[in-house]
């Protein structure tokens, strides 16, 4: 297993990066930083075998050449276009990912490259790594667990909440496409992404689909067949007032490390909207989620997770599938026709 170090001046993009290398079980991400002082220092105890690290740190450029010539640690420099070029001794560079939006078939052909790099930095290597990193694909497209909701009538739906981390803007893009512009329930989405990023996805969205896409307002009124994502900062919760649900915009601390939540916000619509609350937990790492799927599912809404066979990464939905509080099991491409189902047709 190749002992990696993620290094990004961005919490979340390390964070997503981990994600990332966790599809891919050649590797084991031992720590990440985003100070080159910090980062030479500790390399000098942990020792691992590869460092990537993007360009843009402050001193990055003396800490690569320390890392390759005196410690000899294969290192990755991940380049943004922007970024200033200059020459990192001993570091081999690549162009950056966009870690936000990231697909599954560009994942595997960013970890090939990775791979590879590392395989070839040292000639003298005994080959652990597969030249061709393999995503194990399932065939069929449900995966029912027993539903404890037999009978409910779907016509009761009122809301869609959405929660998703890697990969999500293409995901979204494709279930957002799939749903039609009828779609009749508001959508509220949680995705876990950069303060940077959060305007431009939405925007760029909003040009590709034809349902209407934007950043949740404060104490808005979410609209019938309106999309509407929790701005980067910020955990997206609902109120009611004079028999109004609004949608606020909540500052408060981070949940497990995470702002906005995913768990933050379906709790907030399950006791809002109770039973008529259609959740769904698509690709991502980790276990946001889980407990706002319990939620979910405690006032009998429905829930739905993605199946790894669509997953760019299997994390979320599978710790809440795990954890007994999905209601289906869906591949992405499965998905719509089953939402657009059951908020029609009625029976569960």
């Amino acid at each position: 297993m190749i002992k990696l170090v993620i290094v990004d001046l961005s919490a979340v993009v390390r964070s997503l990066e981990k994600e990332v290398f966790s599809s891919c079980p050649e590797f084991d991400v031992v720590a990440g930083f985003a100070d080159a002082s910090i980062l030479v220092e500790s390399c000098k105890k942990i020792k691992p075998d590869l460092v990537l690290c993007s360009a843009d740190i402050p001193k990055i450029r003396e800490a690569v050449q320390i890392l390759s010539q005196e410690l000899k640690i294969t290192s990755i420099v991940l380049r943004n276009s922007f970024s200033e070029s200059i020459l990192f001794y001993g570091a081999t560079e690549m162009p950056k990912p966009d870690f936000i939006s990231i697909s599954k078939a560009e994942v595997n052909v960013f970890i090939n490259k990775i791979l590879q790099i590392y395989e070839l930095s040292d000639a003298s290597r005994i080959s652990t790594v597969q030249k061709k990193l393999v995503v194990k694909q399932k065939q069929g497209g449900l995966f029912s667990t027993k539903s404890s909701f037999k009978g409910k009538k779907s016509s009761s739906f009122e809301v869609l909440i959405i929660g998703v981390s890697t990969g999500g803007p293409k995901t979204l893009q494709n279930l957002i496409r799939s749903l039609g512009k009828d779609f009749p329930l508001p959508i509220l989405i949680t995705q876990h992404v950069d303060t940077t990023f959060d305007k431009n996805m939405v925007s760029w969205l909003d040009k590709t689909v034809d349902l209407s896409i934007s950043l949740a307002q404060d104490n808005s009124v979410p609209l019938p067949g309106h999309v509407y994502f929790a701005p980067a900062d910020y955990h997206l919760v609902l109120k009611k007032e004079k028999n109004q649900i609004k949608m606020i915009l909540d500052p408060s601390a981070p949940v497990n490390f995470l702002r906005p939540s995913v768990d933050k916000m379906f709790e907030s619509a399950a006791n809002l909207y109770g039973a008529k609350c259609l959740a769904l937990l698509l690709t991502g790492m980790g276990n946001d989620g889980v407990n706002g799927c319990k939620a979910v599912k405690n006032v009998s809404g429905y829930t739905i997770g993605e199946s790894e066979e669509s997953c760019v990464v299997y994390g979320m939905s599978k710790s809440a599938f795990e954890a007994g509080v999905i209601d289906e099991m869906l591949s992405l491409e499965s998905m719509g026709q089953r939402i657009k189902q059951l908020v029609k047709e009625g029976d569960l």
